[in-house]
C-alpha cells in the first residue's frame, strides 16, 4: 500500500511540477515574444508608409536625379518617419530605389559607396522576396551584403508601386538588425541548463552567449503535449536531440514561419525529483515503522487471543465442554471468550438434558404401548357383542355397536390430520347412527354431494362431527324432532377467483341469535358430554384457519325459531 500510494503521488507530483514549469515558461516566453512582435510591429510600420506614402510614389515615377528638389523633399520625408520610429536602432539599412537612383537611410556604421540600385536586384534572394505575397523571411539570418564585416541581418525586399496604379515603379530595401531577437534574449534570464531556440523561415537558431548561432542538429519529435498549455497559440512538445530529450516550448511570433522556444530545465526538475522522493522516502519509512509497530500491537491483541479462541473451539469440538478463564480478557475478544464458555457449558447442559429426556421418552412411549391395548381390547369386546347380538336377532344392537366399533377404531388406528372428504362423511354416518338410536328415530340426517369429485377433496379429520352435534344438543334437541341435512358443493367468491369447497350443516331447529352465533365461534361449546365435546365449533374453527388461510373457516347463518346453518369454507386440495 505504501509503494503504491508513493508511486501514485510521484506520478501526479510530477505531472503537477511539469504543468508548473510550462506555465510559467510560456508565460515568460508570451511576454518576450509580445516584446519582439512590438518591435517587428514598429518595422511593419515603416514598411507600409514607404509603400502607402504619395511623396515615395511621386518620386519613385518621376526618377529625380540625386540632390533635385524632390529627391531631397523625399528622403526628409522618409528620414522624418524613420526618426519617430521607436524601433529605428533595429534597422540597419532602409532604401528607397528606383530604376537608375536610390535615397537610403543608413547608420554611419553601416555606411557604404555601393550603388544600390544597381545591387540589389542581384542578390540571390531578391525575386523571391519581392513576388512573395507577404514577408518572407526564408533566407533566414544573412550577412549584410553591402558591409563587409556588418552583422548578421534579415532583409526585407517589398514592392513600391505608383500612385495611381498598381504598377511595380520602385523598391523598398530594408535589413532588419540580428539585434531586434539578441536584445530581447539578452534581458530574459533561464537556467544554465536551458536553451532558447529562434526559428526563422525553415532556419533554426539557439541562443548561446549572446549569439544566435545556426543549428543543424535533427532532432525527433516524440511527444506532443501542447494540451497541458494555458495559451491556445503554445505549443509544448517533447524531442529528442543528439540522445537526449528535452521539453520545449514553443511560442509564434508576428512574423511568417517564425518561432520563439525555450527548452525545460532539466536541473529545476531533477531538483524537484529529488525532494520529491526525499519526501516520499520519508513518509515510506514513517508509514513502514508505524506499520511494523500497528502488527506487533494487532498480533498481541488480536492473533494471540484469536488463536486461543479457535484452539478452545477445537477442544469443544472434541467433546471438551470444560469452561477455559483464560479466554476471558477485558476487551471485546474477551467477551467472545465469556460467550464460549457460556455456549460450551449450556451445550454440555443441554445434553444432559437430552438423555434425561430420551430416557423419559422411553418411559412415555412405553406407557402410551400400555395404553394402546385398551382401544383394542374395547373393539374386540365389542366385536364380540355385535356377533351374539346378530345371532339373538337384535339388529339395532349390533348395527349400533358396528357404529362405536368403527369409531372407536378410527381413533385409535393414527393421528393423520387430513382425511378425504368420503371418509369424513362415513364416520359421520357411524357417529349419527348411535345418535340416531340415542333419540329413538326422532332425528333424521340427509347427505347430499353435488359432483363426486367433491369426495376426494381433502377436510381435517373430525370436522363434521362438533358441527353436527351442536345441531343436534342444541338445535333439534330442544325442539323435541328434526331434520339434519349435510349439503357438499363448489362455490366460487369471484369470477376470477378458483373454486373452493362449501359444506354446510343445517338444522330446522330453534335456531339463535347473532350474538351467540358470534360467541360459538370465539369460545367451545363444553355442554355435551360426548366424547366429541372437547372438539368445540371454535376449536374446528380456528384449526382450519391454521391449515388453510384466513380466508377459509366456519360462517354460521340462524334465525331465531326457524333454522341454524354452519358452513364450512374450504379450499380445493386432492
Amino acid at each position: 500500500m505504501c509503494v503504491i500510494i508513493s508511486s501514485v503521488s510521484y506520478y501526479i507530483f510530477q505531472n503537477y511540477l511539469q504543468n508548473s514549469l510550462i506555465h510559467s515558461t510560456e508565460a515568460s516566453l508570451q511576454l518576450l515574444s509580445d516584446s519582439m512582435n512590438s518591435s517587428m510591429d514598429d518595422i511593419s510600420q515603416i514598411v507600409r508608409f514607404c509603400q502607402t506614402n504619395a511623396n515615395i510614389a511621386t518620386y519613385i515615377q518621376k526618377n529625380p536625379n540625386p540632390g533635385s528638389v524632390l529627391s531631397v523633399s523625399t528622403y526628409d520625408r522618409i528620414y522624418e518617419e524613420y526618426s519617430n520610429n521607436p524601433s529605428k536602432d533595429y534597422i540597419n539599412r532602409l532604401a528607397v530605389i528606383t530604376r537608375e537612383h536610390f535615397l537610403q537611410i543608413v547608420s554611419a556604421s553601416y555606411s557604404s559607396t555601393a550603388d544600390l540600385a544597381a545591387e540589389v536586384p542581384e542578390l540571390p534572394y531578391f525575386n523571391t522576396l519581392l513576388e512573395a505575397s507577404s514577408y518572407d523571411f526564408s533566407t533566414g539570418f544573412v550577412k549584410d551584403p553591402f558591409y563587409r564585416n556588418g552583422k548578421n541581418i534579415l532583409p526585407v525586399i517589398r514592392p513600391i508601386t505608383y500612385q495611381y496604379n498598381s504598377i511595380r515603379g520602385g523598391i523598398l530595401f530594408l535589413e532588419i538588425s540580428s539585434d531586434l531577437f539578441t536584445n530581447a534574449l539578452n534581458r530574459y534570464s533561464v537556467a544554465e541548463d536551458s536553451y532558447m531556440y529562434l526559428s526563422v523561415g525553415g532556419h533554426n537558431y539557439r541562443y548561446q552567449d549572446g549569439r544566435l548561432t545556426e543549428t543543424d542538429t535533427d532532432y525527433t519529435l516524440t511527444r506532443d503535449l501542447s494540451s497541458s498549455a494555458l495559451i491556445d497559440n503554445i505549443r509544448v512538445c517533447e524531442i529528442e536531440e543528439n540522445g537526449k530529450t528535452r521539453l520545449v516550448v514553443v511560442s509564434p511570433l508576428n512574423m511568417p514561419d517564425c518561432y520563439i522556444g525555450q527548452s525545460i530545465s532539466d536541473s529545476e526538475l531533477r531538483d524537484q525529483r529529488r525532494l520529491l522522493w526525499f519526501i516520499l522516502g520519508g513518509t515510506l519509512v514513517s508509514i513502514m515503522g508505524i506499520g511494523i509497530l500497528l502488527m506487533i500491537t494487532l498480533n498481541r491483541m488480536i492473533n494471540v487471543p484469536v488463536s486461543r479462541i479457535r484452539a478452545k473451539m477445537l477442544r469443544v469440538a472434541d467433546g471438551d465442554f470444560e469452561r477455559d478463564p483464560s479466554i476471558e480478557w477485558n476487551h471485546e475478544l474477551g467477551e467472545i471468550g465469556r460467550g464460549i464458555n457460556d455456549l460450551s457449558e449450556n451445550v454440555y447442559l443441554l445434553m444432559n438434558r437430552r438423555l434425561e429426556d430420551e430416557k423419559q421418552k422411553k418411559d412415555l412411549e412405553y406407557k402410551m404401548l400400555q395404553s394402546q391395548i385398551n382401544p383394542h381390547f374395547i373393539y374386540n369386546t365389542l366385536n364380540s357383542i355385535k356377533w351374539m347380538a346378530t345371532i339373538q336377532g337384535s339388529a339395532g344392537i349390533s348395527e349400533m355397536t358396528t357404529a362405536l366399533a368403527k369409531l372407536l377404531k378410527s381413533i385409535s388406528k393414527g393421528t393423520k390430520l387430513l382425511v378425504p372428504i368420503e371418509e369424513e362423511l362415513s364416520l359421520l354416518q357411524d357417529y349419527f347412527t348411535i345418535q340416531s338410536y340415542r333419540y329413538g328415530g326422532t332425528i333424521t340426517m340427509e347427505i347430499r354431494v353435488d359432483e363426486d369429485s367433491l369426495l376426494q377433496c381433502q377436510i381435517i379429520k373430525f370436522t363434521l362431527q362438533p358441527l353436527v352435534e351442536n345441531a343436534i344438543f342444541h338445535g333439534v334437541e330442544p325442539k323435541g324432532a328434526g331434520h339434519i341435512l349435510i349439503h357438499v358443493f363448489y362455490e366460487r367468491l369471484t369470477e376470477e377467483s378458483p373454486p373452493s369447497i362449501r359444506i354446510d350443516v343445517t338444522d330446522d331447529g330453534i335456531g339463535m341469535s347473532p350474538e351467540k352465533a358470534a360467541q360459538i365461534l370465539l369460545s367451545n361449546d363444553d355442554s355435551s358430554t360426548d366424547f366429541f365435546r372437547e372438539i368445540g365449533v371454535s376449536n374446528v374453527h380456528k384449526r382450519l384457519q391454521y391449515e388453510f388461510g384466513e380466508s377459509y373457516g366456519i360462517t354460521i347463518e340462524s334465525v331465531e325459531g326457524e333454522y341454524t346453518t354452519m358452513s364450512i369454507h374450504l379450499p380445493c386440495r386432492m
